[in-house]
């Protein structure tokens, strides 16, 4: 046989079945997902500066509160 030589799905670039994005050739990993996570992580760690600031200053005004 010297025809061309069947190239099974399996062996093509990996792709997300739900989303049909190519996974990124590092590790195999969609670059979809990794932003959508990497926004998320900024979101939260931003709630997370306002609630300790809000706390921080509520403490603060609690304490002048007191000594005047």
């Amino acid at each position: 046989m010297t025809g061309p030589v069947p190239v099974s799905p399996a062996l093509d670039a990996p792709t997300l079945p739900a989303v049909g994005v190519p996974a990124s050739p590092f590790f195999g990993v969609n670059p979809v997902l990794v932003g959508i996570i990497l926004v998320l992580l900024l979101v939260v760690f931003a709630l997370f500066l306002f609630v300790r600031k809000t706390l921080v200053n509520f403490s603060e005004g609690m304490r002048d509160g007191r000594r005047k």
